[in-house]
């Protein structure tokens, strides 16, 4: 899951670079250096898929795409994949300082993956009855970091219920993400811990 949402990052960051590097559109016609004879510049670009085309279209419109690849990233990795429902105006607030996206375009920056990856029922889903408004396929070492990040982020290190949040499963499913990135960390600390030396060759 982590790698094919590595891959999602990268192909995303290539559209903000390609939208960047020809903002009305690919170039359709070259030149070659003697002026003798044209040539075509998009052919790479018309082979893509409708949805790639469709997702290009929709990513030039929006005033900010250029720092869409880097919101994703942090989305991902630094917030988990996900956001509180009912402190949404909170995280949006937060995502903005970070990214440098007004807070009021984040829910369009959210669109991405699925104007460039569409899926049935789209890529942001809520499970259960919790809060957290989610990314489908986004690891739980990271789902967990998201939410020790909400726990600085509101100030809950010793008290996941001082959230109150609207839902009741919620606190619940934030402590089920820590402790499965603090056994992911115990387990990945393991050998050095064991045996100071192993893999020094020593």
């Amino acid at each position: 899951m982590y790698l094919e949402h590595r891959a999602r990052l990268a192909i995303l960051k290539a559209a903000v670079d390609y939208a960047l590097a020809h903002p009305d559109g690919p170039p359709e016609l070259g030149m070659s250096e003697d002026g003798k004879s044209f040539f075509f510049e998009g052919l790479t670009n018309h082979v893509l898929p409708e949805t790639f085309h469709d997702g290009m279209a929709w990513l030039r419109e929006q005033p900010n795409f250029r720092r869409y690849a880097t919101f994703w990233q942090q989305f991902l990795w630094g917030w988990g994949g996900f956001y509180l429902k009912d402190r949404e105006g909170e995280e949006f607030e937060w995502m903005a300082e970070h990214s440098g996206i007004p807070a009021d375009e984040i829910p369009t920056a959210l669109e991405a993956f699925d104007r460039f990856f569409p899926i049935p029922n789209g890529w942001l889903t809520t499970p259960g009855a919790t809060d957290i408004h989610m990314l489908k396929m986004v690891p739980w070492v990271f789902q967990g970091i998201g939410a020790h990040q909400r726990r600085i982020q509101y100030k809950l290190v010793d008290n996941l219920s001082a959230l109150r949040p609207s839902a009741p499963y919620t606190i619940p499913d934030l402590a089920k993400r820590i402790s499965r990135t603090g056994d992911f960390l115990t387990v990945a600390m393991a050998p050095s811990l064991l045996c100071p030396a192993a893999g020094t060759g020593t």
